[in-house]
């Protein structure tokens, strides 16, 4: 056997020979994540107020606290006396939080982006890096484990997303009566779509479609083949479905906001 080469990586944090911008896409993605957790952090637990608005008897509901299960009769959530600090997003942001924390790609992210491990191909890593070792799956990030169930609530929430989308699309009053389109659709709608396009992207899915068959040869082999080819064609862009669903989650959430604040104005386009 030949003998093993050695890849040209310098010693120390950060070193490298490269001379490319290979620090700027871990600064973007870093960057993007921490304002995300800074404005759901505040939008959770210092402002909450203005989580909807009504449009002619529609209801608009900003994407971070849809479904709105405090509104629920179910489980009598909507008669539940819960502290004044609990609201809708709390009890329901943990599913798509652990769903987007244990997702392969994301994890790419954040172990470039926050523990350096590497921050990118032949770029040198922390000491503390080595010294621990790779250890899989285990220790601190057993919970990404999770993935797979974190996906199934996933689901539960897209068509629940899809559901609340319905409710802005049901005009009545004295104005407009019937069903049709406003902004507000097209922007619960959208966001409904870029989630929903993220989640059927993911590794775990493609994989339980038909990823863990090593043949697919008989007939619902062959649809799960023929389920997983499709599958994998959405999973290339999987980190464009992440960044771009994340990012109009606070978009809707801002649109929303002001609306009912009264800054910008919503509008009935179509009326049926």
């Amino acid at each position: 056997m030949g003998e093993g080469i050695k890849l040209p990586v310098l010693n120390g944090l950060g070193r490298t020979n490269r001379i490319d911008n290979w620090w700027s896409q871990p600064v973007a993605m870093g960057t993007g994540l921490t304002a995300a957790l800074i404005y759901t952090f505040w939008r959770l637990f210092f402002y909450d107020a203005d989580i909807s608005y009504k449009l002619h008897g529609s209801t608009v509901m900003s994407p971070i606290f849809s479904p709105n299960v405090l509104e629920w009769d179910l489980f009598g959530l909507s008669a539940w006396n819960h502290p004044e600090w609990v609201n809708a997003a709390i009890l329901v942001l943990w599913i798509p939080f652990g769903f987007r924390g244990t997702c392969y790609y994301m994890r790419r992210v954040y172990y470039r982006t926050f523990f350096a491990s590497p921050t990118a191909c032949w770029v040198d890593e922390p000491e503390i890096n080595k010294a621990i070792g790779y250890q899989g799956e285990r220790r601190m990030f057993l919970f990404n484990n999770l993935h797979r169930y974190f996906l199934y609530a996933a689901m539960v929430i897209i068509l629940i997303k899809w559901w609340d989308v319905t409710h802005t699309m049901h005009f009545h009053s004295a104005a407009h009566e019937g069903y049709g389109l406003s902004i507000g659709t097209f922007v619960m709608g959208f966001e409904a779509f870029l989630l929903t396009m993220y989640v059927t992207s993911c590794h775990a899915l493609r994989h339980l479609a038909g990823g863990m068959l090593d043949r697919w040869t008989s007939r619902i082999s062959r649809v799960r083949g023929v389920l997983f080819g499709k599958i994998s064609i959405a999973n290339r862009s999987h980190g464009f479905w992440f960044w771009t669903s994340l990012t109009f989650v606070f978009l809707g959430d801002i649109w929303v906001l002001l609306v009912a604040e009264g800054r910008v104005n919503d509008m009935v386009l179509l009326v049926i």
